[in-house]
C-alpha cells in the first residue's frame, strides 16, 4: 500500500499521530476522540483509528470507564530520554554561555504546566540558588518559563495559567495575567526574557529560546545570578551573546535532522 507524504516530505499518517501526541502532551487531563479530532483538523472517524494505533503501541493510553485518552508509559519514557539527550547536546553552548557571561547557564523544557530544568553549567564562582536540573517552578514566575511560555499557542497558554495559576514567590512576581500576557507578547518580539527578582529576592535571569527543526520551541536557555552582578546594563550586554548562542544551538539541532 501506498504511503501518501505531503509536498513538505511529511508522511501524513506520521504527522497526524504526531499532532495528537502534541495535543495530549499539552492537555490538562484526558481528551475523547470529539475533542483530539477537531482540535488536530481531522474527522473522527480517522482520529479513533490513529489513537487506536498509538494505544497498542503504548504511546496513547485509554482511561478507566470514561475511554478518553492520555499519554501512555512510552510516550513518557520516550520524553525522559530526548531531555537527557537534548542536556548532552546543550553542554557546549552552556558551557559557552557560562564563559561569556561568567554565571550560571541552564536548560529547561516545559512540561505540561511546569518549567523543568534538565542542566547546568555552574559559574566558578556560583551562588547556590533554586536553579538546579530536576526543579521544577511555575513558568510565569522565571525567565525560562516566560520564554516558553511566549511561543506557545495561545490556547495552551490559557490552559497552562488555568492549571498552574499565578501564586507570588515575591514582591516583583507577575500575579496579574493581562500583564503576563503583555510581556509574552513583548517577548515574542524581542527575543528573551528577564526574571528581575520574580522566583527569588536577589537573583536576576535573562533567557532566549531554543527552536527545534520544527521551528516550535524546544527548550529556554538562560544565565542567573545575584541581582547585584546581574545588573539591567549588564543583563543588556548580555543579550545578543545569549540569542547568539541559542540560534546555534538552535541551528545545530536543525542540521542533524
Amino acid at each position: 500500500m501506498a504511503v501518501r507524504s505531503s509536498r513538505s516530505g511529511e508522511v501524513q499518517s506520521l504527522a497526524r499521530a504526531l499532532d495528537i501526541l502534541e495535543l495530549l502532551g499539552r492537555a490538562e487531563g484526558e481528551l475523547g476522540v470529539t475533542e483530539i479530532g477537531p482540535a488536530v483538523g481531522l474527522p473522527n472517524g480517522t482520529a479513533h483509528r490513529l489513537l487506536a494505533t498509538l494505544t497498542r503501541r503504548g504511546y496513547a493510553r485509554q482511561v478507566g470507564e470514561s475511554r478518553k485518552y492520555t499519554l501512555g508509559p512510552k510516550a513518557l519514557v520516550l520524553a525522559s530520554a530526548a531531555r537527557e539527550h537534548l542536556g548532552t547536546l546543550a553542554r557546549p553552548f552552556l558551557r559557552e554561555l557560562m564563559e561569556v557571561s561568567q554565571e550560571t547557564s541552564n536548560l529547561a523544557v516545559l512540561d505540561r504546566n511546569s518549567v523543568v530544568y534538565i542542566d547546568q553549567v555552574p559559574a566558578r564562582r556560583m551562588v547556590r540558588m533554586f536553579t538546579e536540573p530536576g526543579n521544577r517552578v511555575p513558568p510565569h514566575a522565571t525567565g525560562t518559563g516566560k520564554v516558553l511560555l511566549a511561543y506557545q499557542p495561545e490556547e495552551a497558554v490559557e490552559a497552562i495559567l488555568r492549571q498552574s495559576g499565578l501564586p507570588r514567590f515575591t514582591a516583583h512576581t507577575v500575579t496579574d495575567p493581562e500583564r503576563l500576557r503583555a510581556e509574552l507578547e513583548k517577548i515574542r518580539e524581542q527575543g528573551y526574557a528577564v526574571d528581575s527578582e520574580e522566583m527569588e529576592e536577589g537573583v536576576r535571569c535573562l533567557a532566549a529560546p531554543v527552536f527545534g527543526p520544527d521551528d516550535r520551541i524546544l527548550a529556554a536557555m538562560s544565565v542567573s545570578g545575584p541581582a547585584g552582578r546581574l545588573s539591567s546594563e549588564r543583563v543588556q550586554e548580555l543579550v545578543p551573546h545569549i540569542k547568539r548562542i541559542c540560534a546555534a544551538f538552535s541551528a545545530s539541532i536543525s542540521s542533524d535532522n
